[in-house]
């Protein structure tokens, strides 16, 4: 490709998205007590790397580089996570948080992406892929947030 596809910088910001969630995830499942919290974090978490792996690698594969762009929220992320609030209050925090993020998100973004013609079709392919796995952690971690919320 010789110009850059607006697409890429949607690849870019995924990637981004999902290391930052890998490292935030992962510090909350070695922070609970929760056996069942733990397992689920510490699962979604391993994607989330992973995810950020692949996206690094089709923004390569489409012959561009990736970039970092700051994230002002990442930090306080972390460090609600790794505090001694109750897991119940850090699940209310991050579903505050989601609720204040600029709108049309990068999920918005991707989800559109998947039927974009102007999107070369195997990043498509990635792109329903992704969704589907995203689609299914979120349900997994809705079953654990919900007993937390019950107990709570």
């Amino acid at each position: 490709m010789t110009s850059k596809p607006e697409y890429v910088s949607l690849l870019n910001d995924i990637r981004l998205q999902e290391n930052r969630a890998g490292v935030y995830l992962e510090a909350w499942a070695n922070k609970t007590d929760n056996k069942d919290l733990k397992e689920c974090l510490s699962f979604v978490a391993a994607r989330e790397y992973s995810h950020g792996d692949i996206f690094d690698r089709r923004v390569k594969e489409l012959g561009f580089q990736t970039e970092e762009i700051s994230d002002p929220d990442f930090d306080e992320k972390v460090r609600v996570v790794k505090s001694d609030i109750s897991d119940a209050e850090k699940i209310a925090w991050l579903n505050e948080t989601r609720l204040r993020q600029a709108t049309p998100g990068v999920r918005e973004r991707y989800e559109a992406a998947t039927d974009d013609e102007a999107v070369d079709p195997l990043t498509r392919s990635l792109l329903r892929w992704f969704t589907d796995v995203e689609n299914d952690s979120v349900v997994r971690m809705g079953a654990v947030y919900a007993e937390i919320k019950k107990a709570g």
